[in-house]
């Protein structure tokens, strides 16, 4: 059984890692292709999250499934460089679509600064409320370069392990910071469901949890420095 296995439920196509000998170790693994409706595998329920509702979750049972060799990919045992290859460049890329909704959040917020106006001018002028929004643009901007340097490192074949857990890291830490700024600074607005503000934190989390917990990107830094 396997648990939170992202749009388990619309799948048509299993990539599945397993062993035949457990004595190998974790990456001892071999990867396998399974189709859906093949006998032994079943998907349960979705999952119900407090974000990114359009994924749906589920969990993957496999109960007694056999299939041909031929379903393997690569040689046996090879399943480790399989997934270690896959993770690199999905952790690598699959926050970019994060830095394009901070740049909208942050846009958002400047607009609605120029234009709310308290106590006869503009929330702008308010340096609390300017300063933040500098807060963001640079979070969003390191984020974006650091992202464009771990993408550029694995185009280049570089493996890169350590940029890639820096740029999801900074990524997913930035990404919180800057939808809680949104909130804030949209005041009882940003608290209202109709503004969207609050579906974008929601959203936000995740990607701290996803692909790899920013406590586990801290691990493969430490791991990197020697530590």
């Amino acid at each position: 059984t396997k648990m939170f296995i992202s749009n388990a439920p619309v799948a048509d196509l299993f990539l599945i890692f397993a062993t035949k000998n457990r004595k190998h170790g974790f990456m001892g693994i071999s990867a396998f292709l399974l189709e859906k409706g093949t006998p032994g595998l079943f998907v349960g329920r979705p999952i119900g999250k407090m974000g990114l509702r359009t994924s749906p979750m589920a969990e993957v049972v496999l109960d007694q499934c056999e299939i041909p060799v031929g379903q393997r990919l690569c040689a046996e045992g090879n399943g480790g460089t399989i997934f270690r290859h896959s993770m690199a460049w999905e952790r690598c890329c699959i926050l970019a679509s994060c830095v394009g909704s901070m740049t909208r959040l942050v846009e958002a917020c400047t607009q609605h600064a120029r234009s709310r106006r308290q106590f006869g001018k503009p929330l702008s002028a308010f340096q609390a409320v300017s300063h933040r929004i500098v807060d963001m643009k640079v979070r969003l901007e390191g984020a974006r370069l650091l992202l464009y340097r771990a993408g550029w490192l694995r185009d280049q074949g570089a493996d890169a392990a350590a940029e890639v857990a820096t740029a999801k890291l900074v990524i997913a830490e930035a990404y919180v910071q800057i939808c809680l700024d949104a909130v804030q600074l949209h005041g009882g607005y940003g608290y209202t469901t109709e503004f969207e503000l609050e579906r974008e934190l929601r959203d936000a989390i995740g990607s701290r949890i996803y692909s790899g917990t920013s406590e586990i990107q801290k691990e493969i830094i430490a791991d990197s420095l020697g530590l």
